[in-house]
């Protein structure tokens, strides 16, 4: 195409030029130019002609093609919007799908949740099965309660809802068979007896009971460590409990208190026993209150024998020895009690000799006297102190026993814990018994012995006074003039 309009504008260029050469100067006859530009004119004429000819099949054959291409391209825009529709109808299921997808996941998760939650309370529940599991029944569901237990340990989520559902069902079973009653062969203790005796268990809704192959029947209570014991019923003779134990109606002997009034009575034990519960702290403290009630009686016999005469008895041995009368004064003195008569005793052996060296030996005797009755008074004031720090101790040693005992058991386990918590009571308990009594035992005498003390230092400054105004000759006879 590009050639063609190439060869027309030369052409058209040439017969220009040719017709602007004729126009300018005729050229001569015998000039062969004009035939060569007539020829070259024919030539290209002829050529333009081919070209315009070939122009038309070219635009003919544009034509004839252009049909199908456009229809072509018709039919492409149509599947162009088909498949944009396709794409609107892919996205948006592609959207329902995700949300589809997040709503199970959702879903998923909740039923995760819910089995979960499933299985923790199926697990609370086998171990709330076995803590209630009465004497004697753990031979009979124990195997079953184990094997769900460690069926809910198992990660497989099949076995969890299986293992849950086999719970309930053991719930169901177990409830109808306490409705209705049921017996099981097993082993008790019967009374205080630590030997495991065979024989049949009957249970009859929350009450255990126990027959012995050798015909002791009663009540049965779970001791620590999960040991059955049968306690015999004098009531309940054999005979009459045969019907109960072979299936049919009969008589129980039933606990109200559901046993808590057996376990009372176990844990109460004797005072002995009570102190043993407090380990080796309360040996101590009691130690120590023994010792405490020896001094507590030594001194309180000491204080009835520092017996002091009244202030009216001893003027009259004063006044008699004010007067110089000696023979007066000795025969007042043996009248007197024996402290005051030992205290004015030893004043009229040395009643001639000078007031200091009179002051010095009744001095000498008061001091004696107070070191003999205040002797072992600190040391029970200590034993007051030292006994409540004695029971901490034991606090402290219990609660230690009492956490080692949290770290191995827990703390769902009472009964584990009972020995720590009992030695943290009965360690405190004993002190304060010891430590209150001899507190105010030692208040109380030495409140006594420091005010009889007191009285004996002021006969004997009374004394010495006397002494001196009979040598004085200045003693006027009170007792007279009153």
């Amino acid at each position: 195409m590009n050639r063609l309009l190439i060869g027309i504008s030369a052409f058209a260029a040439i017969a220009v030029l040719g017709a602007h050469a004729q126009s300018a100067a005729p050229a001569p006859a015998a000039d062969p130019l004009p035939r060569v530009v007539e020829k070259a004119i024919d030539t290209y004429t002829t050529r333009l002609q081919q070209a315009s000819e070939q122009l038309n099949a070219t635009r003919q054959r544009i034509l004839a093609e252009q049909q199908p291409l456009a229809q072509q391209e018709r039919d492409l825009e149509v599947r162009a919007t088909a498949l944009e529709g396709e794409i609107v109808q892919l996205e948006t299921l592609a959207a329902q799908k995700t949300e589809r997808r997040q709503q199970l996941a959702r879903e998923a998760a909740a039923v995760h949740k819910n089995l979960s939650y499933l299985t923790t309370l199926a697990q609370d529940t086998l171990k709330a099965t076995t803590d209630s599991l009465l004497p004697g029944e753990s031979g009979a569901l124990g195997d079953k309660v184990t094997q769900l237990q460690q069926t809910l340990e198992d990660q497989s989520r099949t076995s969890e809802l299986t293992a849950a559902m086999g719970t309930v069902d053991l719930l169901r079973q177990r409830t109808e068979q306490q409705l209705g009653g049921y017996a099981t062969r097993g082993q008790a203790l019967v009374g205080n007896d630590n030997r495991l005796v065979p024989g049949t268990f009957a249970f009859v809704g929350p009450e255990a009971l126990f027959k012995t192959d050798t015909g002791v029947v009663g009540t049965v209570r779970t001791r620590e460590g999960g040991v059955a014991v049968c306690y015999p019923v004098a009531e309940w003779t054999s005979s009459a409990a045969n019907a109960l134990f072979n299936g049919s109606a009969g008589s129980i002997a039933a606990d109200p208190s559901g046993g808590k009034a057996l376990r009372l009575r176990e844990i109460s034990g004797s005072i002995w026993q009570h102190i043993e519960r407090g380990g080796v702290v309360a040996y101590a403290i009691l130690a120590v209150g023994f010792l405490a009630v020896l001094i507590i009686i030594q001194k309180t016999i000491d204080a009835q024998r520092l017996a002091l005469d009244s202030p009216e008895i001893v003027q009259r041995a004063l006044s008699a020895l004010r007067r110089g009368s000696k023979t007066d004064a000795e025969a007042a003195i043996e009248a007197m009690k024996g402290t005051t008569r030992q205290l004015f005793a030893a004043g009229l052996k040395h009643v001639g000799k000078p007031k200091h060296i009179l002051e010095e030996h009744l001095f000498a005797h008061t001091l004696q006297l107070r070191l003999h009755f205040e002797r072992r008074l600190p040391l029970l004031a200590v034993i007051a102190t030292a006994a409540p720090l004695m029971g901490l101790l034991g606090t402290v040693m219990g609660m230690v026993k009492t956490f080692a005992l949290i770290t191995v058991f827990g703390t769902g386990n009472a009964g584990k814990l009972s020995g720590g918590i009992s030695e943290v009571l009965v360690a405190t308990e004993l002190g304060l018994l010891v430590a209150i009594p001899a507190l105010v035992a030692h208040g109380f005498l030495a409140h006594r012995i420091q005010k009889n003390l007191s009285l004996i230092d002021r006969y004997a400054i009374e004394f010495v006074t006397a002494a001196e105004e009979a040598k004085a000759g200045t003693y006027t006879d009170e007792l007279a003039t009153t």
